[in-house]
């Protein structure tokens, strides 16, 4: 998987290189733009799984992958022989990356959320609250276990046993 990854980044991150250059970003700068498109979709989909987990809004996120991918796409298809064969193998290498860091992303969650955490939200703060297993607070008062005796005076009949804890 990171073969094949890293093979894929690298054509895409190649013609990226190649537009940029072909189209006024001379040098350094055409390798910049390369490094920022295609690290950008790898941030993109970081920050999408990161905000899902979190049950945050993923609007910014997805657009920045979408745009991100779009963008390396266009390079490839750009660079490619002007015929849908053409296209469709320029645009293999940016699609190949797209789908390895999706199945990297995917097997990279550590552990499942803590479910004892509920977050509150309102128009001004985030509120988070710990729960703890057991009754809810309006379940009302504990009903008393049938199985343990109930405590009360002792049986007429029962010895009287001495306190001794004040001696």
């Amino acid at each position: 998987m990171l073969l094949i990854g890293g093979a894929a980044g690298a054509a895409s991150f190649r013609h990226v290189h190649d537009v940029a250059a072909a189209h006024g970003q001379p040098g350094w700068i055409a390798w910049a733009d390369s490094v920022v498109l295609e690290l950008t979709s790898i941030a993109a989909g970081l920050e999408l799984r990161r905000n899902r987990r979190l049950g945050k809004s993923v609007a910014f996120a997805a657009t920045v992958l979408t745009v991100a991918v779009f963008l390396s796409l266009a390079a490839q298809v750009v660079e490619a022989e002007a015929s849908v064969v053409g296209w469709i193998a320029a645009a293999l290498p940016a699609l190949g990356f797209l789908a390895m860091v999706k199945i990297a992303l995917g097997r990279a969650d550590p552990a499942p959320p803590d479910r004892t955490t509920r977050t509150t939200r309102t128009t001004r703060t985030v509120r988070t609250v710990r729960t703890e297993p057991g009754p809810s607070a309006g379940a009302g008062p504990p009903v008393p276990d049938t199985h343990q005796p109930v405590p009360g005076p002792p049986p007429p009949d029962a010895p009287a046993v001495r306190d001794t804890t004040t001696t």
